[in-house]
């Protein structure tokens, strides 16, 4: 069983319903889960990693991919790849639509043995691009449509997706995966959890048994910012949704996310979105 963390905030109209995927299991014998998904602009990701690669293809909008504390801007109609074990989120630039295919690991293993010294690059054949955005979508199509036998050609598409990646875009892995992953997964579930208290570093190596040395270190490698520069975009990123769906007094929000104090906040935020809050609230109409 592949463990997945998801959060995504939807909006359809006026709306918006907020739901946590936990756990999504990818059984042996299914060969990937499809999610087709309205994201607002506003919505919230966690930071999290699994052992699947997952393959994006955005139709409309646009957001910024963090992946091991590197930021691509990630543009309409175009796709992104997320390789195994490496920890990303997602940040939304404005409304968007994508088809989000989370392709099965242990799958990719039956059809080529060393997949663990490989990784994915889009960038090696931008030309079966197009060919793999149709398979994508029209995957997708058959899976949403009422087709008694919807299923043969949903799979047929998802083969073409598996035999497109293998043939075109793989190359051996350069980075490092992340050791000790489970603990990993321990240790962000844990800030994600207890972001709006005090963190310390020493609270935190004793979560894992680690030196607090050890814990920056292993953190630094893993994501690819310090553990600090971490916790402060968990508070700000769920600070900032409170800037946007609600009239809070800014001191408020900010005591409710953990920052030491609104002072601080406000200076985050600016550094972040180039705005105060107050006046980032008046470009939204609030």
């Amino acid at each position: 069983m592949v463990l997945y963390h998801f959060f995504v905030i939807i909006k359809k109209g006026d709306d918006h319903m907020n739901y946590e995927l936990e756990i999504v299991e990818v059984p042996q014998q299914q060969s990937a889960r499809v999610y087709h998904l309205y994201l607002s602009h506003d919505h919230y990701m966690k930071r999290h990693f699994h052992h699947n690669v997952e393959l994006v293809y955005l139709i409309k909008g646009s957001f910024l991919a963090h992946v091991n504390g590197q930021t691509t801007l990630v543009l309409e109609d175009s796709l992104f790849l997320i390789n195994t074990l490496q920890v990303h989120y997602f940040e939304m630039q404005e409304d968007s639509e994508m088809i989000t295919v989370l392709l099965s690991y242990d799958l990719l293993e039956k059809y080529e043995s060393q997949i663990d010294q490989i990784d994915f690059d889009l960038n090696l054949c931008p030309h079966q691009h197009t060919a793999l955005k149709k398979a994508i979508y029209t995957m997708d199509r058959y899976r949403k449509g009422n087709d008694s036998y919807k299923n043969i050609k949903v799979q047929e598409y998802l083969c073409l997706i598996y035999y497109l990646l293998l043939t075109y875009f793989q190359k051996p892995k350069i980075s490092s995966t992340i050791p000790h992953f489970k603990q990993m997964e321990t240790l962000l579930d844990y800030i994600e959890n207890h972001y709006h208290e005090p963190l310390t570093i020493d609270t935190l190596s004793q979560q894992l048994h680690y030196s607090p040395s050890y814990l920056c270190r292993y953190f630094k490698k893993a994501c690819g910012i310090s553990l600090f520069q971490y916790i402060k975009a968990i508070r700000l990123n769920h600070a900032y949704i409170d800037v946007c769906q609600s009239q809070d007094d800014i001191s408020l929000i900010a005591y409710r996310h953990g920052f030491v104090d609104t002072k601080a906040f406000i200076k985050a935020f600016k550094e972040k979105y180039h705005q105060t809050p107050g006046a980032y609230r008046k470009t939204l109409g609030q």
